[in-house]
């Protein structure tokens, strides 16, 4: 999994006719925007009326917004390794908070294997860091030719926040509601004379805010303003239950609002650098939050790691003037995981062979063979007192969702999604799903076979044929 494993560079779009013609375009800079904590209902675009997210919902009706989209793994630490290094949970071995390979918990971990920036660099990319990294390997060794401002751990205050600046650890003290602060610092860059119009290079700028990640707030008073005077029920995304202790709707959705406004921020100088039409616009929640469902995140930070789409499904919304024909709104099940090779390919680098995601181009543009026909979920921690009871491997379509759990006493579950969005009814001993949950078991199995998944010796996994 070492260098040998190799760049294959593409050929730039276009072709000189004679030596008259017009230039080539330049080649597409990559604004990789990611939240933290994200629900896939946490925008107005989603059909939530009772948030306000104004840019993100132009920015879904523009670009092509992947209504069905889920993280491959539904945790901070490692659906960010994954995003940087385009493997799965159980080959990068960034298992979790509590739980990691030691080869990874060091500051060089990922210097020797080809990561989602360091290919970028090598094909002549300007690589640069924004925000929350939350891995224990140093940026600077893992693709980045510039950190800037950004967060070395999991969580901070939402004003006035303790941040890292450039090549170290070392943080301070920065006055300001950390939204715009980080918002201000990629800003910054692009209008620099490395971002600018007039830079010498492409940029991939990966900018990754902390909102909605607890505490929440406290934000800015113009955007408290927004939900001040709304009960409590109103709140709420329509088909959340009601009735049950819930987390705090009102700060998730306050910092929900103050995250779209930077991002709002961020593509207004985007433009105004003459940027716009160069640039391909990534957004994607890293997880979600079940806010209390199931008894899960009625407090803090703790209500993501399962299964269940409160939990693994995301915004995910793909825009750029360059795409042309884009499919606008779509349902088919993109990854997290399909983001890094996507990235590469549209940059004219050929990814890994060993990245498991596939390449969304298609599926942007609709063009025959743009069939996604499923998305694959896991949780690799088995150890770890806090997280290693919820190891389970998940496969998911636009309508059914099967989860096997590794522990013997869990009941497999089953969903038809479209009937039981709420997941309520578990199918998987009903006479009339076991085609359906047969072929989902297969899908899985072959998912895991080609990922070379250690979970196949799962004594549930073992038992099947």
């Amino acid at each position: 999994m070492r260098r040998a494993i190799w760049i294959g560079v593409i050929a730039v779009l276009g072709m000189t006719v004679r030596p008259t013609a017009a230039a080539e375009p330049p080649r597409l800079n990559i604004l990789f925007i990611t939240s933290d904590d994200h629900r896939w209902d946490g925008l107005g675009a989603a059909g939530n009326p009772a948030i306000h997210t104004p840019e993100l919902d132009r920015l879904a009706a523009r670009g092509v917004y992947f209504r069905q989209a889920t993280t491959h793994v539904s945790q901070c630490l490692p659906v960010r390794a994954t995003l940087l290094t385009g493997l799965t949970v159980h080959q990068h071995g960034a298992y979790t908070h509590e739980d990691q390979r030691a080869d990874v918990k060091r500051p060089e971990a990922f210097r020797d294997i080809p990561t989602l920036p360091g290919l970028l660099r090598e094909a002549g990319y300007r690589t640069v860091l924004v925000g929350k990294w939350h891995l224990d390997a140093d940026p600077w060794l893992s693709g980045f030719s510039e950190v800037r401002t950004w967060l070395p751990g999991g969580a901070t205050l939402y004003k006035d926040p303790e941040l890292a600046r450039g090549n170290t650890r070392q943080t301070a003290e920065i006055k300001g509601y950390t939204q715009e602060i980080l918002a201000d610092d990629a800003i910054g860059f692009l209008r620099g004379p490395a971002g600018g119009k007039e830079r010498k290079e492409p940029f991939f700028l990966w900018l990754a805010f902390t909102a909605p990640h607890v505490p929440l707030g406290p934000n800015p008073p113009a955007v408290e303003k927004l939900y001040a005077d709304k009960p409590p029920a109103e709140l709420m995304p329509p088909g959340f239950p009601r009735g049950i202790p819930t987390n705090d709707w009102r700060h998730y959705d306050e910092a929900v609002s103050d995250l779209d406004r930077q991002v709002g921020r961020v593509l207004a100088a985007l433009g105004e650098a003459g940027l716009a039409e160069s640039t391909v616009v990534v957004f994607l929640g890293d997880n979600g939050h079940m806010m209390g469902r199931r008894g899960m995140g009625a407090k803090g930070a703790a209500g993501k790691v399962v299964p269940y789409e409160d939990s693994i499904r995301v915004p995910l919304i793909v825009w750029s003037p360059r795409l042309k024909n884009l499919a606008g709104p779509s349902d088919l099940p993109a990854s997290s995981l399909d983001l890094p090779p996507t990235l590469l390919r549209m940059a004219g680098v050929q990814p890994p062979a060993i990245w498991a995601g596939r390449d969304l181009a298609a599926a942007l543009r609709k063009e025959p063979g743009a069939i996604l026909e499923d998305a694959f979920s896991e949780w690799a921690d088995e150890k770890s007192e806090a997280w290693g009871g919820f190891a389970f491997r998940s496969v998911r379509t636009p309508r059914h969702k099967l989860i096997v759990w590794r522990d013997a006493a869990k009941p497999d579950e089953l969903y038809d999604l479209a009937a039981d969005s709420g997941e309520e009814k578990n199918l998987i001993d009903q006479p009339e799903s076991q085609e359906i949950r047969r072929d989902l078991a297969a899908r899985l199995r072959v998912w895991m076979e080609r990922t070379s998944d250690p979970a196949l010796r799962w004594p549930k996994l073992l038992r099947r044929p």
